[in-house]
């Protein structure tokens, strides 16, 4: 559990590696890139230009042509060269940038990897970065994070932790647990000569500030985590009351299945979208009834723990339902004292359009957001309302911060905080030093997994799988 990580080389962990690093499709440019100890001699055999790249310094650009087996032109190309240490990887590496599209760019990557060169695992290229040093393990998550942002505030979070932001503040609260430990230790190597080179109350008060700094971090995770995944939205409520054709409108587009029968949707769809600067992930659930067969029962148990994690609920009332708003009010009611406390609710009159003069009466709740999934009408105002409700717990990510993002990170401080409180708790109930030295050090521990001075191989195979192919 406790070695260090950058001795953790996979089978392979030494080959050159390739891969495009640009999304597959038709576009200007196509980017291949080659990293590894034989990446600048791999890429000079498939060049025109091969013996000047061989010579070239790093940090140039070459133009010329990728040669096929038979010296025939596979495309022109430039190539650009970042020899070791000072690349992305902190190998040579070469970049070849060619035209783009699905064929040229798959001919140019065949050649190369016909030189001995082996195809890139998903996140290999950001995982040697880790392992050479170039990078910690939370500025490597911070990577992926900003490749999969969604808004400019998820941008600046991300920005913000792989420029070490996290990392720095994570040092200095190991580093005040170090030297507690180193003087934990100090007083247990003079026991025996009765000399206590700190006092009980003096560790206390160390331990307790760097628990107080663990906390002040942790506080920020609930908008953090918001930032990173998105404001979940469930839309919940009986079925038929058109909570999948909402589910389009919110999205703009047809995601969702939408039938006159009800009872369609028997598991939740989920979907990321971004309006006004503000991610969401709307959640489709099944609707809410006695069950009717074992399908259902597993949709609506689906729809429940949904529920459990929402950070706003939509309660979607069919406008024509028999049994009218107050019936619908009432099951709103029970849905609502059944969440989390203070989690936004908000109550959505659907297919308003088929109510016709009807409608007028409804207008005079202003609790109900009255909409038409079919028209668009009062659309606009359900996602501002809801922007208004994230935006209470988002945090203004300036990108000057140490923000936790990402559940991993959060898990680390909390096991940190315990054993924080653990040893506190030992130091007031007069425990020996050796017992609060133990638990100092799982806090120690504990902060290192989060930047990677302390983890295991499990541990970088779960992060850098989220990786694609090609970063």
């Amino acid at each position: 559990m406790n070695a260090d990580p950058r001795t953790l080389r996979s089978p392979g962990a030494h080959d050159t590696i390739a891969a495009c690093a640009t999304p597959p499709g038709t576009g200007g440019i196509a980017v291949i890139r080659v990293s590894g100890p034989a990446a600048i001699d791999a890429t000079a055999a498939t060049f025109s230009a091969g013996e000047r790249l061989r010579a070239a310094a790093s940090h140039t650009a070459h133009f010329g042509r990728i040669l096929s087996g038979d010296g025939g032109t596979i495309d022109e190309a430039v190539v650009t060269l970042f020899r070791a240490p000072a690349s992305y990887t902190g190998e040579d590496v070469a970049e070849i940038s060619c035209h783009g599209g699905t064929v040229v760019s798959r001919a140019v990557l065949d050649r190369v990897l016909a030189q001995g060169v082996r195809h890139a695992q998903p996140g290999e290229f950001t995982r040697r970065a880790f392992l050479n040093g170039r990078l910690d393990l939370a500025q490597a998550e911070a990577v992926a994070d900003l490749i999969h942002a969604r808004s400019d505030a998820a941008r600046l979070a991300s920005i913000a932790q792989m420029q070490g932001r996290l990392s720095a503040a994570v040092a200095e609260m190991r580093e005040r647990l170090v030297r507690c430990l180193s003087l934990l230790e100090l007083n247990l190597d003079f026991a025996e000569e009765d000399v206590e080179l700190v006092t009980r109350a003096q560790l206390r008060d160390e331990l307790i500030a760097a628990r107080a700094a663990i906390a002040t971090a942790l506080n920020g995770y609930a908008g953090g985590r918001l930032l990173r995944d998105g404001f979940k939205v469930v839309l919940a409520g009986r079925p038929n009351a058109g909570k999948s054709s909402l589910f389009n409108a919110l999205l703009g587009t047809r995601r969702a299945i939408v039938t006159d029968a009800p009872g369609t949707t028997r598991d939740f769809i989920e979907e990321m979208m971004t309006h006004d600067g503000t991610a969401f992930r709307f959640v489709d659930t099944a609707g809410l009834r006695g069950a009717r067969d074992e399908a259902e029962q597993a949709g609506i148990e689906f729809s429940r723990e949904q529920l459990a994690e929402a950070d706003a609920v939509c309660w979607v009332i069919d406008a024509a339902e028999t049994g009218g708003l107050g019936f619908a009010h009432d099951a709103a009611q029970a849905l609502h004292a059944s969440l989390h406390t203070g989690t936004p609710f908000l109550t959505v009159l659907n297919k308003i359009d088929q109510l016709g003069e009807a409608s007028g009466a409804l207008s005079e709740d202003p609790d109900v957001l009255r909409v038409s999934a079919r028209s668009g009408e009062g659309i606009l105002t359900l996602l501002s309302r809801l922007c208004v409700h994230a935006r209470t717990r988002l945090p203004a990510a300036s990108g000057a911060e140490a923000l936790v993002t990402n559940a991993r990170h959060a898990d680390c401080l909390r096991r940190a905080a315990a054993a924080l409180n653990s040893a506190t708790a030992a130091l007031d109930g007069g425990a020996g030093e050796e017992l609060v030295a133990l638990d100092t050090r799982a806090a120690i521990a504990a902060l290192g997994e989060i930047t990677g001075d302390v983890t295991n191989d499990d541990v970088l195979h779960a992060v850098f799988a989220r990786f694609c192919i090609g970063k």
